[in-house]
């Protein structure tokens, strides 16, 4: 839901229980026991709410008896108008309003956007369908527990929960007078039961445990001493909970093992931890205390929640989104990137200023100046950590999680900095609101002023940069874009994004009939790429050897922009030059995202481009009858208040943060719709092509189905919604990337037979090459060590490079029919465009480097790099970020591990 107040009240609930099933679930491997587990959480977090809940209405009862009485007399002995006022005289004298009442309520009222979260949650949990628990079936539908007759059940869980429900009302009604609070108590179970009979059974047992923890509660309250035997209570199962912790849990969960001992350690110890830190803050800020108390108070933590809520919500999200604004427009069904800053500012508010709000407002004087001095501290801590400790941690995916691996090693140095900082933070907050100093409010008024001008610049940038955007086309008709000579030569270089080399011979060993379909291609599986990633994978294949990353580097006088925007220029330019035409389509980092991207085309007018990547997607979705699913829109609107967290914690408590089973909270990690936003394309090239150019033509085309990997119905590896279990003894027929790279393959082999149907094949040179490999098990491979017999630092399958040629007039063929013809001439994806150009154009050289396209020495290139991935904010930098020991040499026979070495290029 994009709705503000959803977001602001609901949300953040519903975080937390998503959060808290998951590490449930993470540990237990039972969704029935995550649930249990959930309920009892939740309604432990809810404890406090709850007593002070108790508290009002017990204040509403005993004020209530007091008053009745001579309300009574007063509505027998007057009557309209007079009553009126004789009543509103005596509430005024007693110091009530009719309104207080609600009071009585609030213990219902509570509860309800509890509900309404975890309604939300638990009915859209994709783990539940199929799932067994106990005597329930089927935990994503009613239980159904009781066949009547025909197609009618009697759920027996929600029946269950109502007698749970009516008799802890009883108990807690016991020793009450009122009718009006026993007649709402049974008719709120009344309520739930018609709401949750036809629900989920997950939901109902959620719901059920609550009424039964409600129950085992309302018993704590009727003991003498509910807080000694309920203290006792959390005593005992945290014990047990460290007990599982330590000998349950399997022994490769050490996370999770770590995290529920902390946790319950600190349930054993937060009870006096608390009750120490209140009385430090009771008798320090007594300032706090004096007439009238709360408006200091209040300033202080309205102040601390708005810096927090600002700095979690907005600022960081913006800056982030500023970075990259092309992934956050147009993404799915929202047009404009703002929708989800305001979803993610409603969740700051929603935790940092609302609901921490809602929990001041009920407690007295002591715990408010104990949760606003909490937050004073944490506010200022929280910008050094985002601004002065903001980490490295590479680019993220447009779904914001993170792209690579990520190291949450803190250096000593930096641990002890941070920590230092934190000292001084608490102290000087300490000083100013023990002093009174009004220089405390006008320096939380200014961080709040700097985030609030921080976010609205980053805003108006964001804002330029979607003006600037051109709105993507849903393509309703397939009508061909790219056009081939009849009568000249073709020349179609595809760029498929991380094709792994060392299993095609698998893959066309699952495809009878592919290798006929690939008639005249070579495969060369003794190539290499510079690096795992495309960032500094692709330029060599667009410019050649000129622009590999150690080349790139020596030349400093140009960014890392301009530099891969020349390269992707290189081969259009070229063959423009010569008469031919060029069209080039959905080339990776365009301008480096900077809008208008298509300012890096705007001097070169005769090169055509093209965007077909997601402009079929809703097309091939609607011809498979199939739904789109809202993937990357849902990932945005959950992770943007997460990485706010994440930045606004120390970095020694970021990984806890980040832990992806919470990171992806419940979000499937298929990328699937994203992989048929390539592969329609793949699946569409017949439609897209004819042969009506007059030139001869060049086009250079970049698919990224290979590297979005989705689980296919094997084994016709078909694009499917929920494919059925892979059978079969091939242990890569299951295997994701197999699975997109054979559908890939296939679809190719498809596009060739339209190509020799039409008379275009045997005019047209055709190479598929990849930017980089894939980290998937390779036979020619036998280790990932060097000369030496150590390890390089990398697995060597990552920095392959599928490279698939087909020349023009090529009718070579493999012998056994199966495989396609093989050469093992040592080759890198660098080759690409001298044999683009070959015996096309003599010695041709790279336009704008002058550097030849092919080379005869390559042992002088061979440097392979790799580094981290950098984000393209990096767009200005004149050298990528490679460390000295990222870098790794090869020559000849890459599967000999002899002729791999480390090697140091810049000092080392």
């Amino acid at each position: 839901m994009d709705s503000f107040l959803f977001n602001l009240i609901i949300h953040p609930i519903q975080q937390i229980l998503e959060t808290c099933y998951l590490i449930f679930f993470d540990g237990t491997r039972s969704a029935g026991i995550s649930i249990i587990s959930l309920s009892f959480v939740v309604t432990l977090l809810c404890l406090p709410l709850y007593a002070t809940a108790e508290a009002w209405q017990e204040k509403e009862r005993l004020l209530q008896k007091k008053l009745s009485g001579r309300i009574k007399k007063i509505k027998k002995t007057f009557h309209g108008d007079e009553q009126f006022f004789m009543l509103n005289e005596y509430y005024r004298q007693n110091n009530y309003h009719p309104l207080m009442a609600l009071r009585s309520s609030f213990g219902l009222l509570i509860q309800i956007p509890f509900f309404i979260a975890a309604y939300t949650f638990i009915s859209h949990i994709k783990g539940l369908h199929g799932v067994s628990f106990l005597f329930i079936k089927d935990l994503a539908k009613p239980d159904a527990l009781i066949p009547i007759t025909g197609n009618f059940s009697l759920n027996v869980l929600p029946v269950a929960m109502t007698i749970i429900n009516c008799i802890s009302g009883a108990v807690y009604s016991y020793s009450h007078d009122s009718i009006r609070e026993k007649i709402q108590i049974y008719l709120s179970a009344a309520i739930f039961l018609l709401l949750l009979y036809n629900s989920p059974a997950g939901l109902v047992l959620y719901w059920t445990m609550n009424n039964l923890l409600s129950l085992v509660k309302n018993i704590y309250y009727k003991m003498k001493n509910p807080l000694k035997a309920l203290y006792i209570t959390m005593f005992a199962l945290a014990v047990a909970g460290i007990a599982a912790a330590i000998f349950i849990l399997p022994d490769d969960e050490i996370e999770i093992r770590i995290f529920l001992v902390l946790v319950c350690v600190a349930i054993i110890i937060s009870p006096r931890i608390l009750f120490w830190l209140n009385k430090i803050l009771t008798n320090h800020f007594t300032n706090l205390d004096t007439t009238p108390p709360h408006h200091a108070r209040l300033w202080i933590f309205l102040l601390s929640g708005l810096i927090l809520a600002t700095l979690t919500g907005l600022a960081v999200p913006s800056i982030l989104m500023e970075s990259e604004p092309q992934n956050f427009c147009y993404v799915e069904k929202y047009t404009s990137p703002f929708v989800f800053l305001k979803i993610s500012f409603a969740h700051g508010l929603g935790f940092f200023v609302f609901w921490t709000g809602c929990i001041y407002a009920l407690f007295g004087p002591k715990i408010k100046k104990f949760i606003a001095c909490i937050l004073a501290f944490f506010a200022p801590y929280a910008l050094i950590n985002s601004f002065f400790f903001p980490g490295n941690y590479g680019p993220m995916e447009p779904n914001l999680d993170f792209m690579q691996a990520l190291d949450f090693s803190v250096p000593i140095t930096q641990l002890l900095l941070n920590f230092f900082l934190l000292i001084v933070v608490v102290a000087a907050v300490c000083f100013f609101i023990a002093k009174n100093n009004r220089l405390f409010f006008y320096f939380f008024g200014i961080l709040l002023s700097g985030l609030i001008f921080i976010s609205a610049s980053n805003i108006i940038k964001i804002n330029s940069a979607y003006k600037n955007m051109e709105p993507p086309n849903s393509a309703k008709e397939l009508d061909p874009i790219f056009h081939l000579s009849k009568t000249g030569k073709n020349v179609l270089v595809f760029m498929q994004d991380k094709l792994a080399a060392q299993i095609i011979d698998e893959s066309f060993e699952e495809s009878p009939g592919l290798a006929a379909e690939f008639e005249g291609f070579v495969y060369y599986p003794n190539a290499v790429s510079f690096a795992p990633m495309t960032m500094l994978g692709t330029p060599g294949i667009f410019g050649g050897y000129s622009y590999t990353p150690y080349e790139s580097n020596l030349r400093t006088e140009k960014t890392i922009q301009q530099k891969h925007n020349e390269a992707i220029l290189s081969m259009p330019v070229t063959f423009t030059r010569r008469g031919w035409s060029a069209c080039v389509s959905d080339m990776p980092y365009e301008n480096f995202y900077e809008e208008p991207v298509t300012d890096m085309y705007k001097d070169y007018p005769e090169v055509q481009r093209e965007w077909t990547n997601t402009v079929y997607t809703q097309h091939w979705f609607e011809n498979h009858g199939m739904t789109k699913s809202t993937f990357y829109s849902d990932g945005i609107k959950h992770n943007f208040i997460m990485v706010g967290i994440f930045k606004a914690m120390p970095p020694i408590l970021r990984h806890p943060v980040y832990y992806d089973i919470w990171w992806d909270v419940n979000r499937s990690k298929d990328q699937f719709d994203r992989f048929i936003d390539s592969y329609s394309v793949l699946e569409y090239l017949p439609m897209l092509f004819d042969g009506s150019n007059q030139k001869s033509s060049f086009i250079m085309i970049d698919n990224m189905a290979t590297h979005d990997t989705a689980m296919l119905q094997y084994p016709e590896y078909k694009p499917v919604k929920n494919p059925k279990p892979v059978s079969g003894d091939n242990e890569l027929s299951g295997n994701p990337q197999f699975q997109v790279q054979v559908a890939s393959l296939r679809r190719y082999g498809d596009f060739f037979e339209y190509l020799r149907e039409n008379n275009l094949y045997d005019n047209t040179r055709i190479i598929i090459v990849s930017d980089h490999g894939a980290g998937i098990a390779a036979k020619r491979f036998p280790d990932n060590n060097d000369s030496n017999g150590n390890a390089i630092g990398i697995s060597k399958e990552r920095l392959t490079s599928a490279l698939l040629v087909k020349d023009f007039d090529s009718r070579i063929k493999n012998p056994d029919g199966v495989h396609l013809f093989t050469d093992m001439t040592f080759m890198t994806n660098a080759d690409t465009p001298a044999l683009a150009t070959k015996d096309i154009f003599e010695n041709e050289k790279n336009p704008f480097t002058g550097l030849q396209y092919k080379v005869d020495d390559k042992d002088k290139f061979m440097k392979l790099a790799f580094p981290e991935a950098e984000s393209t904010r990096n767009r200005a930098h004149t050298r990528y970020d490679i460390e000295n020991d990222q870098w790794v040499s090869v020559t000849d026979d890459i599967y000999d591990s002899n002729n791999w070495k480390k090697i140091y290029p810049f000092g080392e």
